[in-house]
């Protein structure tokens, strides 16, 4: 990154440069990603909607909805029949091209969590750990 008050452009000394290929440090930008990502995926769907807030919920049934026919079976066979004939079925099923709508709840909590990281960052410094001695 350059400075602003350096007229030759160099970088400073006690700079630290991120690069696409740089997995540890993106890693830390959301700590515990991995981990929250696999405890949701593994709860049943009622103990998900338990830890969504209404607005969560809300969200990702529009998000869901827009990308899935409007959450109509009946609209999706009838798109799958303009689209292959009176014998879709023999091609396609619905289920192939409807999403399920739990993977938009679980993206939507993962959203939240690294909101929650974001703005924790904004308000506090967070030190590295430190090894007792």
């Amino acid at each position: 990154m350059l400075g602003t008050n350096n007229a030759n452009g160099q970088k400073r000394e006690d700079q630290e440069q991120l690069s696409i290929s740089d997995r540890s440090a993106h890693d830390e930008q959301y700590p515990f990603l991995k981990e929250f990502s696999d405890l949701i995926s593994k709860l049943s769907i009622e103990k998900l909607l338990e830890l969504m807030t209404g607005q969560q919920k809300k969200f990702a049934n529009s998000i869901w909805e827009a990308e899935n026919y409007g959450g109509s079976e009946a609209k999706c066979e009838k798109r799958l029949k303009e689209l292959h004939g009176p014998k879709w079925y023999q091609i396609t099923s619905i289920d192939e091209n409807m999403e399920d709508i739990r993977d938009y709840y679980e993206y939507i909590l993962q959203i939240d969590h690294k909101k929650q990281w974001d703005d924790h960052r904004f308000w506090v410094t967070i030190e590295e750990d430190k090894v007792l001695e």
